[in-house]
């Protein structure tokens, strides 16, 4: 299988970190491409009631593109070839249309790997991915300890 374009969706958590981590050793390996992707979900129903919207999205756009530049650099210190892109809207559903947009060969996304949690694993991201994709989709098995926000300008 020829990997040209891997596609790295990320939310800034360690777990993502070892999914990147991962993506950069087969990029080595097959000399691809990666494209990291962070996608903003639309706002919970209800939320105008205690904020105004258009200015909390804004914010998260904001925070967004700058935890994502921070990423990237990251990225680029461990591999060259990196692109980012940040985009709004479901993320399973991004992340699909995405793939067959770029022509991307492979997906890595970071799985929780915690016994007792086989329901709560089965609706996650990295699941609705695997069903949902058009190419193959690799998920890293990561312990549960891969929760927390990391900014990877802080450890870059």
């Amino acid at each position: 299988m020829k990997i040209e374009r891997i596609l790295v969706p990320t939310d800034f958590s360690l777990r993502s970190r070892a999914a990147l981590e991962r993506a950069i050793d087969l990029a080595r390996e097959h000399q691809s491409e990666i494209v990291l992707v962070h996608v903003i979900e639309p706002l919970p129903y209800g939320v105008g009631h205690w904020s105004d919207p258009t200015k909390l999205l804004e914010r998260l756009a904001e925070d967004g593109r700058n935890r994502l530049a921070a990423f990237r650099r990251r990225a680029l210190s461990l591999y060259p070839k990196c692109a980012s892109e940040l985009h709004f809207g479901s993320v399973q559903e991004v992340i699909s249309q995405l793939a067959r947009k770029l022509n991307i060969d492979l997906i890595v996304v970071a799985a929780r790997s915690q016994p007792g949690l086989l329901d709560r694993m089965m609706r996650s991201v990295a699941e609705k991915l695997v069903r949902q994709a058009p190419c193959p989709v690799l998920a890293v098995q990561v312990d549960g300890g891969g929760d927390r926000k990391d900014d990877l300008a802080a450890s870059a």
